[in-house]
C-alpha cells in the first residue's frame, strides 16, 4: 500500500544548477522518478533546452526553471514538496557540505542512493544529428578537445594540429584559408548531446573539467587511447579524473 501512496505523489530534486553537474545527477534523477507519479527537477534556464531533450523520454520528469532567491526558493519547496532529495550547493536549503574532490559521488551520498545508479540508470538520449557528424570525420582519425568553459578558455592543445585533426566543440583552431577549416567549422557551437558519437569515436580526448568531460565520462567504451581531463583555471592535468 505505501509504494502505491508514493506512486501517486511527487518529489522535487535539487542539485548544482550547471549542466556538467546536472549529467553527473540524471541517474539518481531517474531512479527517483520510478519512485513517483511525478519528479520535478530544479534547473537554470541556460541548461533548460539540453535537459529538456536528456528527459524527453520521460514525462514524468517535470523541469522546474529558478528565477527566485535562496530564501524565496526555500519557501516554495516547502510549501509544495514533502518529498524533498537535495545535494550539492543547495546545501543552504537542505544538503550538506560538497567533498569537491569526490564528485559526483558525493551527490549520490546526500541523496543517499548508490553511487552505482549513476552509470546504471542513465539514459543519452539518441540523436541522427550525431551519427551525421560523427559520420564527416569518421574515415580519419581525431582528436576532441575542450577548452571553453563556462569560467574561461584554458589553451590545453600541445599537439600539431596541422598533422592530426583537431574538433573542439566551441572554437575553430583553423584559420580560414586552411584545408581543414570548412569541416571543423561544421561542429562549432552545435546542440550538447550532438557531440556523442564524435566523444565516443575520438582518437583522443583532452578536455577542461566542465561539461564536455562529464558527458565523455558518461560514456562507455569509449575509443580513445588518451584520455585526459585538465584544471580550467591553469591547464594541468587533473590528478583525479573519471572515464570508463
Amino acid at each position: 500500500m505505501l509504494a502505491i501512496l508514493r506512486k501517486k505523489s511527487r518529489a522535487i530534486v535539487m542539485g548544482p544548477g550547471g549542466l556538467g553537474d546536472q549529467i553527473w545527477m540524471s541517474g539518481a534523477v531517474r531512479y527517483i522518478a520510478k519512485q513517483y507519479a511525478e519528479t520535478h527537477l530544479l534547473c537554470s534556464l541556460p541548461t533548460l533546452g539540453t535537459l529538456t531533450t536528456l528527459y524527453s523520454d520521460t514525462p514524468s520528469i517535470k523541469l522546474v526553471v529558478v528565477t527566485t532567491s535562496v530564501d524565496s526558493l526555500r519557501e516554495f519547496v516547502r510549501a509544495r514538496y514533502k518529498n524533498i532529495y537535495a545535494c550539492a550547493f543547495t546545501k543552504d536549503l537542505y544538503a550538506r557540505d560538497v567533498d569537491m574532490n569526490d564528485l559526483p559521488g558525493v551527490f549520490y551520498d546526500q541523496l543517499e542512493i548508490p553511487r552505482s545508479v549513476r552509470h546504471s540508470h542513465f539514459v543519452m538520449p539518441s540523436l541522427p544529428e550525431s551519427k551525421t557528424m560523427y559520420d564527416l570525420v569518421k574515415s580519419q582519425l581525431y582528436i576532441f578537445v575542450h577548452t571553453m568553459s563556462s569560467t574561461n578558455v584554458t589553451n590545453i592543445v600541445s599537439w600539431d594540429i596541422n598533422s592530426i585533426l583537431t574538433i573542439d566543440p566551441n572554437v575553430n583552431h583553423y584559420a580560414s584559408d586552411h584545408p581543414w577549416y570548412q569541416l571543423t567549422q561544421n561542429f562549432v557551437n552545435k546542440p550538447y548531446f550532438y557531440y556523442y558519437d564524435l566523444i565516443k569515436h575520438a582518437s583522443e580526448l583532452h578536455l577542461t573539467n566542465s561539461s564536455f568531460y562529464v558527458l565523455a565520462s558518461q560514456i562507455s567504451p569509449l575509443d580513445a587511447k588518451v584520455k585526459l581531463c585538465y584544471e580550467r583555471e591553469h591547464g594541468t592535468v587533473m590528478p583525479q579524473y573519471d572515464y570508463r
